[in-house]
């Protein structure tokens, strides 16, 4: 839903990626559609769909480049204060400050001599410099360490009901404030509701949490 906060989980295998690459139409589904304010996205010109959509993965491929050049990858005509502001508002600006020549600083190839929660934010700051109309965190904060993974959060939290947030999450604890959460299990969706309704009312959610809180 526009504005809303859609949280995708489930174990390995279940579909998450299945979604996730439909949703960025890397292929079209044999049956159904995938709808955006009522439209079937096969209905939409890619290259505007996809401009939309900003994508913060736990993959990030960063390049042999300069941080400034990493975080305007796909908005070569930002000034330098358009990305700086993008990098604060990922909480990344503090970091590359202190880096020998901050954001002209080379990082090396796939950003080899920065941490996880670095590389993360970076990817963070190229996304919201897009000014997406959706962000999709496609288990961004996964391996990230307790510090960045809760800033990456605060982001998340400040920038609620400004665009469409679609999360997909290993971690049950990263998404208990979604306006919704979509259980997938086998390639099917199980359930879906709020937290406290699935936790209630779904089996299968509640034995996902069982299993990742250890109660």
């Amino acid at each position: 839903e526009k504005g809303k906060m859609t949280a995708i989980v489930g174990p390995s295998g279940a579909g998450k990626t299945t979604i996730m690459d439909l949703i960025m139409r890397f292929y079209d589904p044999s049956h159904g559609g995938v709808y955006a304010d009522g439209v079937d996205l096969r209905q939409l010109d890619l290259a505007s769909w996809r401009k939309a959509i900003g994508v913060v993965s736990q993959d990030i491929f960063l390049f042999n480049d300069t941080v400034a050049n990493n975080i305007g990858l796909w908005q070569p005509e930002a000034t330098e204060q358009r990305i700086e502001d993008a990098a604060r508002e990922a909480y990344a600006h503090e970091f590359i400050q202190q880096m020998p020549n901050g954001y002209a600083t080379n990082i090396g190839d796939r950003g080899w001599n920065l941490s996880g929660g670095q590389r993360q934010r970076i990817a963070l700051a190229r996304a919201i410099l897009r000014k997406p109309q959706i962000l999709i965190l496609d288990e961004a904060t996964s391996s990230l360490d307790s510090e960045s993974e809760e800033l990456i959060h605060e982001y998340i939290r400040r920038i609620r009901g400004t665009c469409t947030m679609i999360v997909v999450a290993h971690r049950l604890s990263t998404i208990q404030d979604a306006d919704k959460i979509v259980v997938l299990q086998d390639g099917r969706i199980a359930d879906q509701g709020d937290w406290e309704s699935l936790l209630k009312g779904s089996e299968v959610f509640a034995s996902y949490h069982r299993l990742q809180s250890g109660v």
